[in-house]
């Protein structure tokens, strides 16, 4: 197979975490019946233009409870906020790479936000704790409607 540069409209040029904490109440453990309440933010926080290099930020708040306790269900808070940079090709209108920050960058930012929670709350001597994947077309036509 031959190999060539084909390269995307959009990259992703840096990332990190800006915040991160793990506050576990109660000892998780495999046999305790979980749920998770999550609060997603997101947020474009600057475009360069000239350049087309967007910022934007992802936001997860999440409380993990215990369903079998009555009450103090909470065994575990965790919240985290990553921020990222991302590059869009000159053949891109700044609507459409807005439109991309959105939702692919979204989308890029959630899926190793997931595997950073995964690894962390794996590392801190319970099972992992892994959080669903998000419909972000879904996320932003529900934010758009309200």
């Amino acid at each position: 197979m031959e190999h060539s540069t084909v390269p995307a409209d959009f990259q992703l040029m840096d990332n990190y975490i800006s915040e991160f904490s793990l506050n576990v109440f109660n000892k998780i453990t495999l046999d305790r019946d979980l749920t998770m309440d999550m609060n997603i933010g997101f947020a474009i926080i600057d475009i360069n233009e000239k350049d087309l290099i967007g910022q934007i930020e992802l936001k997860y708040d999440i409380d993990v409870m215990d369903n079998a306790l009555k009450e103090d269900n909470e065994v575990a808070k965790i919240n985290m906020t990553m921020n990222a940079l991302f590059n869009g090709s000159a053949n891109v209108s700044i609507d459409k790479f807005e439109e991309m920050l959105k939702l692919n960058g979204a989308t890029t930012l959630s899926h190793l936000c997931r595997a950073y929670i995964n690894s962390a709350t794996a590392l801190s001597g319970m099972p992992p704790i892994t959080i669903p994947l998000i419909n972000f077309h879904e996320f932003f036509k529900n934010v758009k409607e309200n």
